[in-house]
């Protein structure tokens, strides 16, 4: 099976790992020349570690990146609202969450895959399919003829404009600001997230390396049309929240610190037509309010790898028909949850969040968690 995965981001290489465990050696193909948003860090949950895990067929996984076993949602004071166990209760996760670096976690993927089989600078100019395949042509000049089409290349995929033409990237009137820092102080603990709530904005902070006291932090808010932040308007910004947040801000490089709205995407209806299918965001971008984007991505590689491999009908379609069944409607599910939890964040007064009605959140999102393929 001739298999071309658009998007050399975490989930298209998670995903062509995966073929290639069970024999198929896709081709990755890349806008870029590398990892884009690499001075980043990303968050795995329990279910998305132990699908890496499954991947790499060893512990390398474990060594790069912090297990975290707790998400802690604290006021701006520091007083703590509600403490959320990773290892949701009753599940039996064998494996943490993970907390790393995006580059060096892009880095193990690729590193897995071979440099061989990824291309760089070879953005998605146009496909066109018929009955037997799908061409696509490349913006380095080249065609190629695949079997299957898969679009892993994020919230402003090309190949979604194929399998849904009518689909919106809306702007969810949100920004985030995010940064590493080597920061160190006994207030904020290295088994765990924890998040600062205050007046429609969050500050958030997760360990990354306990050896070396690095720490990945993100500043989300409602832009409401403004000029993004940069680090003194930030400082200012988050000035009424409990140290040593400012002080982590100030302890951070400008210059390294990423800021940009975050987008939605709406009007999805399917995730395949014909012989090109959707993966990650550019099927389900989700913001990251408990940072389950990825976790979800991996799921939903190991549901579409499934699809694939269990099809006995001749034509390919009918194992993308049942891994949109196995997998949309459960994610639009899981959409919804975390849309009115980041509501809840940024759209609410500060009183709204509650361990109330935090807990009403987690209680759908732990029966979702239930149904995960892993």
């Amino acid at each position: 099976m001739r298999i071309g995965v658009i998007g050399a981001g975490l989930n298209g290489l998670a995903f062509a790992l995966l073929l290639k465990k069970f024999g198929i050696n896709p081709e990755v193909y890349e806008r870029d020349n590398g990892p884009r948003d690499a001075g980043s860090g990303i968050y795995v949950w329990p279910q998305g570690v132990q699908i890496l895990r499954f991947i790499f067929g060893d512990d390398r996984l474990m060594s790069a990146g912090q297990p975290i076993e707790f998400l802690d949602t604290h006021d701006r004071r520091g007083n703590l609202i509600y403490s959320q166990p990773v290892r949701l209760e009753g599940f039996d996760f064998a494996a943490p969450a993970m907390m790393f670096l995006r580059k060096e976690l892009i880095g193990l993927l690729r590193d897995a895959l071979g440099s061989e089989t990824i291309v760089p600078n070879a953005g998605c100019v146009a496909i066109s399919q018929d009955c037997q395949g799908v061409s696509v042509d490349f913006a380095d000049g080249r065609s190629r003829r695949f079997d299957l089409v898969v679009g892993a290349d994020g919230v402003f995929s090309r190949v979604r404009e194929v399998v849904a033409p009518d689909a919106v990237i809306a702007d969810t009137g949100i920004a985030a600001c995010r940064g590493v820092v080597e920061f160190n102080h006994p207030t904020l603990r290295n088994d765990r997230c924890q998040i600062f709530s205050y007046d429609h904005a969050r500050m958030v902070t997760y360990p990354l390396d306990e050896s070396r006291s690095l720490r990945y932090w993100f500043y989300a808010y409602q832009h409401r049309n403004e000029p993004l932040l940069d680090k003194n308007m930030i400082k200012t910004a988050a000035a009424h929240i409990a140290e040593p947040l400012t002080t982590m801000i100030e302890a951070t490089s400008a210059d390294s610190i990423l800021n940009n709205r975050l987008h939605s995407v709406r009007r999805i209806d399917h995730w395949h037509r014909g012989r090109v299918a959707l993966l990650g965001d550019s099927a389900h971008a989700m913001l990251p309010t408990l940072g389950y984007g990825l976790t979800l991505g991996l799921e939903n590689g190991v549901a579409l790898t499934q699809s694939l491999l269990s099809n006995c009908d001749p034509d390919i379609t009918s194992g993308l028909r049942r891994y949109e069944r196995r997998a949309c409607q459960r994610s639009k599910e899981m959409l919804d949850v975390m849309r009115d939890i980041t509501d809840l964040f940024y759209f609410r007064d500060e009183g709204s969040v509650t361990g109330e009605s935090l807990q009403e959140g987690m209680v759908r999102f732990r029966n979702l968690a239930e149904t995960t393929v892993f």
